[in-house]
């Protein structure tokens, strides 16, 4: 089940909050990504030692990007705060917010990218597809283990693998933030959300609590 969702460069970069620290992250990955433009492993592998030093700092991000939304595209109050987004919209940095004890949908991400926890904790659990998408609404999921994410860690999406998860919050008085580094712009691309007990799929898309989509953006 393959989807493509086509959408115009945009006027110019888009920057939702002021902050030195991500523009100086963001003009460094926009030179690894020209350096490494054929070789999506090697851009993860320059570019994590940098989101690093970036998810260290704490006084970067607004507090009205670090909130739940409650009519999220993801459901259960999970806010999806973009924070930078490319002309061409072959990067994207979005913050993503989960209540406690919430949790979002199995879903994929069709881009490689760089999550890393800002706050709180989470359990990650990672998904394969088995089957080939031969059958419109079926898919079949192999569960591949729940992990704890602590302040600090960073976890990589590369498609097909590693691109499939779940994540819950599991602190009990304030929701875990995450930051996105996504290679497409991924609140407005049709992706896929998973049932594995049910072995179906749909696709869906989730949009941002800060930038609804728009058909011709």
């Amino acid at each position: 089940m393959t989807h493509t969702t086509i959408l115009e460069s945009l006027a110019t970069d888009e920057w939702f909050i002021d902050s030195p620290d991500l523009r100086e992250f963001v003009a460094i990955a926009k030179q690894i990504l020209s350096n490494t433009a054929g070789d999506r492993q090697e851009t993860l592998n320059t570019l994590e030692p940098h989101f690093a030093t970036l998810l260290k700092k704490q006084d970067w991000l607004p507090e009205q990007f670090a909130q739940p939304n409650h009519h999220s595209g993801l459901g259960g109050g999970i806010g999806q705060w973009l924070l930078y987004r490319s002309q061409e919209r072959s990067l994207t940095i979005f913050s993503l917010v989960i209540p406690p004890n919430s949790i979002t949908p199995v879903h994929d991400h069709l881009s490689w990218g760089l999550v890393g926890l800002y706050k709180g904790r989470q359990e990650e659990t990672v998904y394969r597809r088995l089957d080939n998408g031969d059958v419109e609404g079926r898919a079949q999921l192999q569960n591949l283990g729940t992990y704890k994410v602590k302040p600090g860690d960073i976890y990589r999406l590369l498609p097909p693998d590693g691109d499939i998860h779940s994540v819950k919050a599991t602190t009990v008085f304030t929701p875990s933030i995450s930051i996105h580094v996504m290679g497409n712009d991924t609140g407005n691309i049709l992706r896929h959300h998973y049932y594995p007990e049910a072995e179906s799929v749909k696709s869906f898309r989730s949009g941002y609590s800060n930038a609804p989509y728009k058909e011709n953006l």
